[in-house]
């Protein structure tokens, strides 16, 4: 992490969308995963507006709940990337989001401390090695995600239950952990056994060959 804190989960729709508007600043922040109507419509929202095909993801359609949840995380993430190589087109002399994500680091970065030397340095190859040198070290702040374990409605599909797996909390863990992002998951509202033995059943939440996990 860039800074030293975070935007925690805001209710189930407060910070829904937050990493669109504070990642690209190397902020992290936590969106809820429970209610994936309000997701699926945030997905359309932000799909449209980017310019991209938009493609419903019916109730009807079997797995729904997480399909909805992973195309969303994975939108999210998709479109945080885009706004981190646009700001590293940007140059350093104009008011724009490339001085912004520096001038918002805490006062003890390193990397603040280098761009506040730079903007003082003339023209010349030191300063363009050290603008080199600041555009490397941007990185995105982590969309991580919550589910309130208690939040675990059972589910029917013709009258038949969908079994365990297909509840509401399992069905939002299963949404992340097919996603393409590599953050955490926190879970609040209680304890829920059988959400904390289903995460072992992926693989992203074992570490790697290096050490290193992709959720946690």
């Amino acid at each position: 992490m860039q800074h030293t804190f975070h935007i925690p989960v805001l209710g189930l729709g407060y910070s829904i969308d937050t990493p669109l508007k504070v990642a690209k600043y190397g902020i992290s922040s936590v969106v809820s995963i429970v209610d994936d109507e309000l997701i699926e419509r945030m997905r359309k929202y932000h799909i449209n507006r980017n310019g991209e095909v938009y493609n419903s993801i019916s109730k009807a359609v079997p797995d729904s709940r997480a399909l909805r949840i992973t195309e969303y995380l994975n939108l999210l993430n998709r479109l945080v990337n885009k706004q981190i190589t646009e700001i590293k087109t940007q140059d350093f002399e104009n008011k724009n989001d490339l001085n912004k994500y520096f001038e918002l680091l805490p006062e003890n970065s390193i990397l603040k401390s280098k761009f506040i030397y730079m903007k003082q340095l003339p023209q010349g190859d030191e300063k363009k090695k050290i603008q080199d040198y600041l555009k490397k070290g941007i990185i995105a702040g982590n969309i991580d995600v919550n589910i309130m374990s208690k939040v675990d409605k059972a589910n029917y599909h013709n009258g038949i239950y969908a079994g365990e797996e297909n509840t509401d909390a399992l069905a939002a863990l299963r949404g992340f952990a097919n996603s393409n992002l590599n953050s955490s998951v926190i879970i609040s509202a209680g304890l829920n056994q059988r959400l904390y033995a289903y995460m072992e059943t992926f693989i992203d939440f074992f570490p790697n060959t290096e050490g290193l996990f992709t959720k946690k």
